[in-house]
Parts: structure tokens; C-alpha cells; sequence
């Protein structure tokens, strides 16, 4: 279906979860009120429907945070693993986590245009975190970015994004060919029409002297996200630098951060999806030709030793 930045804003999907309205009498083996709550929760979580919940959570969020979670055998050995993040709201709260499933061919063996991953979308529910039950878990988002012969302007790379609860294309997020205009994506609606337009300047301090500096200039790198047919601003995305983005044994790895105020959920799925090919594009480490796992467990291993040094 065809979706467009001036259809007014849908109201959010009734949640599952239900709350208890009848009084409840205590007494011996009668659970208290707060523990029928979090069972019927947890029943809801469970039950075949619960992947709108997934949506409906995204709905009540004007803000959000994308953070790369750490890799010890990826930091000390160079061999890149499937990325993993963890998607914040604006208290810090864990939502929602992101789990890239490609396989070692694909990212070790294939860099830049070419190259394809996929990624699901799952909800950490009310608890938050990630717990044993985790892996019990279903997604309710999926990303697939399918290998490409890409040469200039032919077969340019597109990122397909699925809603898994109805098993339908939510859009597509397309890199144009631009010489002079490298960092810019495209948001089709699942017929082809462009809706939304996300674009980094790219003479940005962020992009031409990168400083893990907080509040400084060259600490972040902005993409505004423009409506393609008025051209007023709807949403801004963030690459904030962090120590992690130079020297991988720091704790800080990629962080990215999605304002998108009056957006439906949709919107905001398919926004959260373009700031995971934002960095997947160019900010992850298997786009550098310059870097192998020689040279990485080196900065690594020198990085250790000069703080101890210091220390």
C-alpha cells in the first residue's frame, strides 16, 4: 500500500495487554493485583497477535536511540560478526533489539555496494533487556539488503523492509548514484513512489575531521529526512562518534539518534531501518578497504597497551 507523509496521523494499534478493572480479593493463593497485570502481559507478549505490540510500542516514541553493542572477538581479532544493537527510548529505556543474520561470506568476503545482510526487528517487551527468553522471541520487523552487481548508476543497492505481523513491504530504501552527492537515501513506499529523502552534507565537520568530542561539531554527522514531494523537513537522523568507532576496544561502539515526532509507526519502522543502513552503508568497519585483521588486532592490542601505560 501506498503511504505518504501528509495522510494524517493513524491511531496507535490497540495493544494486547489488557488490565484488570474487577477488584481482586487477597487471600491465600490469590495473586495480588500488580502480578496479574504482569501475567497477562506476559500472556499477550506470548500470544499470536503480539507482534503489533511490537508496533503499537514504536507508535508512543518521538525519539530514539540506536547502539552497536560490543564484540570481543570481533574487536581483538578483526573477523567481523553479525552486528547487534539495542534501540533506546529517550529515557534510555532497552525497546527494542536488532540482530544482523548474514553469513561469514558476506561480511568478510564482500564490501561496499555489493554487499548483502539482512537484519530482524525483535521486541524486548516490558522487562526490557535481553534475557534467557530472549531467544524464544520472535521479530516483528525484517530488513534484507540483497547482494547487487552495482556499477555507477545500474543496479544501485535497495534495503526491502517487511512488517512481520502482516507480511507486508512497509517500503524501500534506496541509494541514488550521485557524484557530488554521496550520502543520500531514498524511502519508496512498497509501489515505487519516493516519500521520504534523508541526505548528509558533505562538507559536515562530522564527515571531514570525526572527534569522539561530546557537543562539539565534529562529533555527529546529520541527516535530515525531508517529505520528497513538499520538501519540508519530517524527521532527522544523527551519527553521533564514539571512542569505540576508532579503536574497537572501547565500550562505546555506533550510536545513532532518530527524531521522528507525528510519525505513524510505519514511518518510524521504516526511519529506524534507514539509520541501520545509514551505518551499515558507511559507517561500518567491512566498508573500509583499508582495514584487515592484521591492522585492527594492532590498533587494538597498542590502544590496550598505551592506556596501561598511562595508567
Amino acid at each position: 500500500r501506498s503511504c505518504s507523509c501528509n495522510e494524517p496521523q493513524r491511531q496507535s494499534p490497540t495493544p494486547v495487554m489488557a488490565v484488570a478493572t474487577a477488584p481482586v480479593q487477597q487471600g491465600m493463593g490469590q495473586p495480588s493485583l500488580q502480578e496479574q497485570q504482569a501475567l497477562m502481559g506476559f500472556q499477550a507478549f506470548h500470544s499470536p497477535n503480539w507482534q503489533r505490540v511490537g508496533m503499537a510500542e514504536l507508535e508512543q516514541h518521538p525519539r530514539m536511540q540506536i547502539r552497536q553493542l560490543r564484540q570481543w572477538i570481533e574487536a581483538f581479532t578483526g573477523f567481523e560478526r553479525n552486528n547487534r544493537y539495542l534501540i533506546k527510548d529517550d529515557q534510555g529505556n532497552d525497546k527494542f533489539f536488532v540482530q544482523e543474520g548474514s553469513t561469514f561470506f558476506e561480511r568478510n568476503c564482500c564490501h561496499g555496494d555489493c554487499k548483502a545482510w539482512r537484519m530482524d526487528v525483535f521486541h524486548l517487551g516490558p522487562g526490557g533487556g535481553l534475557g534467557q527468553e530472549f531467544h524464544n522471541k520472535t521479530p516483528f520487523i525484517h530488513l534484507e539488503r540483497p547482494f547487487s552487481l552495482t556499477l555507477c548508476c545500474l543496479n544501485r543497492p535497495r534495503v526491502i523492509v517487511t512488517d512481520l505481523n502482516t507480511g507486508a513491504q512497509l517500503g524501500e530504501i534506496y541509494e541514488p548514484f550521485g557524484c557530488c552527492r554521496p550520502f543520500q537515501l531514498q524511502v519508496r513506499s512498497p509501489t515505487g513512489q519516493d516519500v521520504l529523502h534523508a541526505e548528509a552534507h558533505c562538507c559536515q565537520l562530522g564527515l571531514c575531521c570525526p572527534l569522539p568530542c561530546e557537543s562539539m561539531p565534529c562529533n555527529k554527522v546529520d541527516y535530515p529526512v525531508l517529505d520528497a514531494q513538499t520538501r519540508h523537513p519530517v524527521a532527522h537522523i544523527q551519527k553521533q562518534w564514539q571512542w569505540g568507532d576508532f579503536c574497537q576496544c572501547y565500550k562505546e561502539w555506533d550510536k545513532f539518534a532518530v527524531d521522528f515526532p507525528g510519525l505513524n509507526s510505519e514511518y518510524k519502522g521504516i526511519l529506524l531501518a534507514t539509520a541501520l543502513s545509514i551505518q551499515m552503508r558507511w559507517f561500518d568497519k567491512r566498508n573500509d578497504p583499508n582495514s584487515n585483521p592484521e591492522q585492527m588486532e594492532s590498533s587494538c592490542l597498542s590502544s590496550l597497551l598505551s592506556a596501561a601505560l598511562s595508567s
